[in-house]
């Protein structure tokens, strides 16, 4: 299958694709391409067309091709829909590709400068992935049920979205946090130091249960946590699949590349992240380096992880009887890279005089109804079953402490919208915090009393 004849005007040539075949310079890159698209099938005729002019989607569907390949499976791809139908050693199942775009409007993933990395937030970041991960994954489950489960060739068998982030610039530093925190409510370990230089403890876990869309619109997150979405036996996620990805498994790049990031150490004796810098051909890293499969323990058809066994592949689960989020990184897992290519500014003057220099959307601030009391669960030592709440400037956090088993409250004068941004507040030393003295019976004791002591204070700086 041609892919790279153009068959659509270069102004209607996606941006990625422009500059791959314009350059004289990606030939290495474009053959591991084509390798992934050896003896795939364009069923309906319009595969290089969106490969031209959307590029990522159909970017992400080769390399999943290519992936199944290398995982021993045979892939189906007479069918119309879903994107492949598959025969492993252990059993058929069903994988649809898809991915988390920009919302209309906002900055798109291409249009991006390494000038730009000093004003990310990475919380708005995570938080922009997070909704278009979610939107992503509830599309594809919803066009299961009202299409892909009424096929035969579907029947009995597991069904498996394969999802990738192309949703914003520099959507790669993201890791596997936001489509944790969409399938699991799982947001990240609580850690502080341990008084040894380098070293840390992890006191507990945070959790988020809602994502802010924009104020007074919240989405639920937990997918997984329940059986509402139990059609969907796993998702495959890799946000490493990228050109990057390309750059490393080409045998001999036309110019200098330098490869950054860091891989899991997990070695039985030690556990934690190496941090590397190599230039090609110094550099390896496999096709499948990246890969992270996220199972639902609710799924009607479990995907047999026999599939993937021995493979540098992170898995994700869930107890429901415990509540807690499972993760298991191989040794050597890629945990995050990025890659600069050194070339010419003449060569790439054309590419970067193209992009857009217009005014972009972007999320809009996080903001809390005032005085509602939020759970976010998690826990911190013997605290949990966290609630946060907004009050006159104020973040307040009520838990329940298991070993006394009753409720206590604290505050810091910062809007804090999760529990790690309050530890952060709470450690800093000019911002002012209060706790309510006592112990309370219920939150609603503990919430009345750190309100009040948030009024006090209020109260003594009007008379100063």
């Amino acid at each position: 299958m041609d892919i790279f004849t153009p068959v659509v005007p270069e102004e209607k040539q996606h941006k990625h694709f422009r500059f791959i075949t314009q350059t004289n310079l990606y030939t290495p890159e474009i053959s591991v391409i084509n390798g992934w698209a050896d003896s795939f099938i364009d069923r309906d005729g319009k595969f290089a067309k969106e490969f031209q002019t959307t590029f990522n989607s159909s970017f992400w569907e080769l390399y999943l091709f290519a992936c199944f390949k290398e995982l021993n499976c045979k892939v189906d791809l007479f069918h119309e829909t879903p994107d492949f139908v598959i025969s492993s050693p252990y059993g058929d199942f069903i994988a649809e590709a898809t991915t988390a775009n920009h919302p209309e409007g906002f900055r798109p993933e291409w249009d991006q400068d390494l000038s730009m990395l000093d004003q990310i937030s990475m919380d708005d970041m995570l938080r922009l992935s997070t909704i278009r991960l979610l939107n992503a994954i509830t599309s594809k489950h919803r066009k299961y049920v009202t299409k892909y489960s009424k096929l035969a060739h579907v029947h009995n068998k597991p069904f498996v979205i394969c999802v990738a982030p192309f949703e914003q610039p520099f959507f790669f530093f993201q890791n596997a946090e936001p489509i944790v925190r969409v399938l699991y409510a799982y947001e990240q370990p609580l850690i502080v130091p341990s008084g040894k230089e380098g070293q840390f403890i992890i006191i507990g876990e945070s959790r988020s249960h809602r994502v802010q869309k924009k104020p007074g619109v919240d989405l639920s997150l937990g997918l997984f946590t329940n059986s509402a979405m139990s059609e969907v036996s796993a998702i495959i996620f890799n946000n490493k699949a990228t050109l990057s990805k390309v750059h490393a498994l080409a045998e001999n790049c036309t110019y200098p590349v330098i490869f950054s990031g860091s891989r899991v150490v997990n070695s039985g004796k030690e556990l934690g992240v190496e941090h590397f810098v190599k230039r090609k051909p110094n550099y390896k890293e496999t096709l499948l380096d990246g890969v992270q499969i996220l199972l639902n323990p609710f799924a009607k058809y479990p995907l047999d992880m026999r599939i993937f066994e021995n493979k540098e592949v992170a898995v994700h689960d869930y107890d429901p009887q415990t509540e807690d989020y499972l993760s298991e990184f191989p040794n050597g897992f890629l945990l995050q890279r990025m890659c600069l290519s050194i070339i010419s500014q003449d060569t790439v003057l054309e590419f970067k005089q193209s992009m857009s220099n217009k005014s972009y959307q972007e999320l809009p601030a996080e903001t809390w109804e005032e005085n509602e009391l939020v759970y976010v669960g998690g826990q911190n030592g013997w605290w949990r079953d966290n609630h946060i709440a907004h009050y006159r400037g104020w973040t307040a956090v009520v838990s329940f402490d298991s070993n006394d088993e009753d409720w206590s409250s604290l505050a810091v004068d910062s809007l804090c919208y999760n529990i790690p941004q309050f530890m952060k507040a709470n450690d800093n030393q000019s911002i002012a915090s209060t706790a309510a003295l006592g112990c309370f019976s219920t939150k609603e004791e503990a919430y009345s009393a750190i309100k009040r002591k948030i009024d006090q204070l209020y109260d003594q700086n009007d008379n100063i």
